[in-house]
């Protein structure tokens, strides 16, 4: 895969890559700060418990696959957003898969979240995938203009989804077509 690293929106450089297995313990210790900054992640602070070669060895799995992608956003090391794509284990359905995205909350609206999008149809349209889904919490409007404007469109709505502290949030279900 290529390293992309060019300067954008006041950001000297970020740089988007795929995610190696050396990148396991920053990938925990990103994946531990985002969970502790939003409420919209599947996940909560102090949920993630992982060791390093167990995400090793996550990491691994994804890269061993076609139609697996890991990537993150990175300044000067710094992991700042990471998208991660899993496409279908099955022959029938390995033609699709779906994707989740974070990035740092210091970083939000300066368009890591686009690049990581961007990156990933590119790659993933070269392995053969034709169809890209995600769910996404329906309040998080933020989240759900960034994906339309990549022309993803809501197909479903899934009721009471994610609960928190005793309330219940509903997700959508969106998707597109390459």
């Amino acid at each position: 895969m290529n390293v992309t690293e060019r300067p954008f929106r006041g950001i000297e450089s970020l740089e988007i890559r795929p995610v190696c297995e050396e990148d396991a313990q920053k990938v925990i210790e990103y994946i531990n700060l985002v969970s502790g900054e939003s409420d919209y992640l599947s996940f909560g602070e102090n949920e993630f418990k992982i060791t390093v070669e167990e995400e090793r060895e996550i990491i691994r799995s994804f890269r061993e696959r076609d139609n697996c992608l890991m990537i993150a956003a990175r300044l000067e090391e710094k992991i700042v957003g990471l998208l991660t794509f899993e496409g279908g284990h099955r022959e029938r359905l390995k033609h699709r898969g779906e994707f989740g995205l974070t990035v740092a909350k210091e970083y939000w609206g300066m368009g890591i979240g686009k690049r990581l999008i961007e990156y990933m149809i590119e790659t993933v349209k070269k392995n053969g995938i034709t169809r890209i889904g995600l769910q996404v919490r329906a309040d998080n409007e933020r989240a759900i203009k960034l994906y339309s404007n990549f022309g993803f469109v809501k197909e479903g709505h899934l009721k009471r989804f994610m609960k928190i502290r005793e309330k219940y949030f509903d997700f959508l279900q969106m998707g597109k077509d390459l």
